[in-house]
């Protein structure tokens, strides 16, 4: 029984020929893809009394999609696994064997040719993964690199204008006892006590009222030099220095032959058709967690993924892949 309205198709306020709705003796048949690369999208379970339960995210855009329906009118439905080809459940649409196709399903120009889509529900796009690596950088080095050299030159200036200064006015003007001696004496006094007051461990006394502003701005400097150079330290240490590997772009893999990775079906013919990738570099994936060790052994050197898939392989593996920012015209998916 309906509860409300229905739209035909066209407008018509008749039931065409040829439509019958859905019922609980007759429900809607609906095809979902049985052997998904990513299987956050769809997820079969069976669990030992044989009782089949569905979820993933496009499953879970079904089911809410269904709730509005059925505030106007009743939708029942059966799910019913196919364990072919993508192409090959949208031909199942087309025959009539199914009644519909629900799962992560690409929208592409010759499928529209054949059968109906929903309006998409994920963004359309093509996206590069490229793994990441450490970059080389030496411990020592390490130390260094908070500051540029010239922020260092700065620094070192700063210190030996500060410790002239403080020599020529605590032993030259003030006469204080704790820079006399000769001239090397006096010096290394004066650089001493510039330099312990960076970790406030000066055991020199000032005595010159000129000495103290001088002194004053140079501590001031070194708070903040110090505490600058603990926060850039602290993050270069603890944040990952990763860096993309030497792929450039989709030329440089054409020109060297560079072998890469796909998950196969509408992909594969839009890298070979569209792309004019070489086929024999193309490998087709079957997994998602494939990816990882095709990365590791070198199999590979960059792999393509729609939109949705590339979010959800750069999440799981965010220390390992990245993508670049090229995106490439592509389907996005629906129902």
């Amino acid at each position: 029984m309906l509860n409300g309205m229905v739209n035909w198709p066209g407008d018509i306020n008749h039931v065409p020929i040829g439509y019958t709705m859905p019922s609980a003796m007759k429900p809607l048949k609906i095809g979902i893809p049985g052997k998904p690369i990513f299987n956050k999208f769809v997820i079969v379970e069976t669990s030992n009394k044989n009782k089949t339960t569905y979820t993933g995210f496009c499953i879970d855009v079904f089911l809410e999609v269904v709730k509005i329906v059925e505030e106007s009118y009743g939708l029942p439905y059966e799910f019913e696994v196919f364990n072919g080809t993508y192409d090959e459940l949208v031909d199942r649409v087309h025959d009539k064997t199914y009644d519909a196709a629900v799962g992560d399903i690409t929208i592409l120009a010759n499928r529209s040719n054949y059968v109906e889509f929903t309006q998409p529900y994920t963004k359309p796009g093509l996206s590069m993964i490229v793994p990441l690596k450490s970059k080389d950088s030496h411990k020592a080095r390490m130390l260094m690199k908070p500051f540029s050299w010239k922020l260092w030159l700065v620094t070192l200036g700063t210190l030996l204008y500060t410790m002239f200064g403080v020599w020529w006015i605590e032993s030259r003007i003030a006469k204080n006892s704790d820079f006399e001696g000769s001239l090397t004496d006096q010096l290394n006094s004066a650089l001493w006590y510039t330099f312990s007051s960076i970790f406030f461990a000066q055991r020199e006394n000032i005595q010159s009222n000129l000495t103290r502003p001088l002194v004053t701005i140079w501590m001031f400097v070194v708070f903040v030099m110090t505490s600058s150079y603990t926060a850039s330290l602290t993050a270069m240490l603890t944040v990952p220095l990763l860096e993309p590997i030497k792929v450039k772009d989709v030329e440089w893999l054409k020109i060297t032959n560079s072998r890469i990775a796909c998950d196969g079906g509408s992909v594969w013919d839009y890298l070979v058709n569209v792309q004019n990738f070489n086929p024999e570099n193309i490998k087709n994936v079957t997994s998602q967690y494939d990816f990882q060790e095709l990365f590791d052994n070198d199999t590979i050197v960059a792999a393509f993924l729609e939109l949705p898939y590339k979010k959800l392989l750069v999440n799981q593996y965010c220390k390992s892949f990245t993508s670049t920012q090229d995106t490439f015209g592509f389907g996005a998916q629906g129902f």
